[in-house]
């Protein structure tokens, strides 16, 4: 083989490499720029980092408050950043008791709960709604509903427990259960060969 043949194909394979460089180059910066420009169309110049209380409220998702210790702040700054959170802090004028309220909403709670276990804070339990509540009964009658039809349990299903031991609701439930029990044949045997 010549030896400018090689030197043809090796110009020929580093051409086509940089010119895929500088295509890569090319589509990155056009990125950048459409989500550039879609921020300022949207009029959200910041989405990451420190912002006002003005534009946080632009956003219909519910307010969460995490009170920090305020030497925390600059590492809490730091991780917001990295994270990407939307935030901004908060305190009563001549409240020196070192604590600080960072302010942001919803949409960020799971990246402010990583934040806050790096920082070596607990992460906050949900309040538990009162089972009062769930359990407290209608206050109007199901219209379509009848007696007779029953709840569509097997007897085995139902909750005894729920049924006081001495009641007579208990005594005619252990009643009707043996009946059920009587009167239901068990299955017949048969001998079958099967080819």
């Amino acid at each position: 083989m010549d030896v400018s043949a090689e030197a043809a194909d090796v110009v020929v394979r580093e051409s086509l490499q940089a010119t895929e460089a500088a295509a890569k180059l090319t589509l990155e910066g056009v990125k950048n720029v459409a989500a550039l420009l879609l921020a300022i169309a949207k009029q959200d110049m910041k989405v990451v980092g420190q912002t006002t209380a003005k534009r946080l409220a632009r956003d219909p998702a519910p307010a969460v408050v995490i009170p920090i210790k305020a030497e925390d702040k600059a590492k809490f700054q730091k991780l917001a950043k990295e994270f990407g959170v939307l935030y901004f802090f908060a305190q009563k004028k001549g409240n020196d008791n070192g604590m600080l309220n960072v302010v942001s909403n919803e949409n960020y709670a799971a990246l402010l709960n990583a934040i806050m276990q790096q920082l070596g804070y607990p992460i906050p339990q949900k309040e538990q709604e009162e089972d009062t509540q769930k359990k407290a009964k209608s206050r109007a009658p199901q219209k379509k509903s009848s007696p007779e039809r029953g709840s569509g349990l097997k007897p085995s299903q139902t909750t005894a427990a729920a049924v006081e031991p001495d009641s007579p609701t208990k005594k005619k439930l252990d009643q009707l259960q043996r009946l059920a029990a009587q009167s239901r044949p068990g299955p017949e045997k048969t001998n079958r060969k099967v080819r």
